[in-house]
């Protein structure tokens, strides 16, 4: 028998950005990393994640850097993701193979049923 020799490499993070408060209704704390799997996934990552509970909330990445409102995070670019895991701890969103994360400066939790943006966290290289 052949030894194993493809031993998977650690996970590389390729950017991250830690959530904003707007304001006692909006806000979310921890970080959001996006990281290059070894098997060429890429996977969205909070932790030590906790966000403010609300409906229909949702993860998404938008092209605006610290969108405020509905039409700032949809306008430059969006693409949501899933629906909110948790509003509290680590978890981790499956980022699809053909999106080109250039186009992407933000991950947004954003509350579909009213159009109001929850938290933003700015994606630094």
């Amino acid at each position: 028998q052949e030894a194993a020799t493809n031993v998977p490499a650690e996970p590389v993070a390729l950017s991250s950005g830690s959530f904003t408060f707007i304001d006692n209704l909006h806000w979310a704390e921890g970080t959001a990393t996006i990281y290059q799997l070894a098997d060429g996934g890429r996977v969205l990552r909070l932790e030590p994640f906790t966000a403010q509970n609300g409906p229909d909330l949702f993860v998404g990445l938008s092209g605006h850097p610290m969108p405020r409102s509905s039409a700032e995070a949809h306008d430059s670019g969006y693409v949501e993701l899933e629906r909110l895991k948790a509003n509290q701890g680590n978890q981790n969103y499956a980022i699809p193979a053909d999106l080109d994360l250039s186009a992407f400066q933000s991950v947004v939790i954003y509350c579909k049923a009213f159009s109001v943006v929850f938290s933003t966290a700015e994606l630094m290289n």
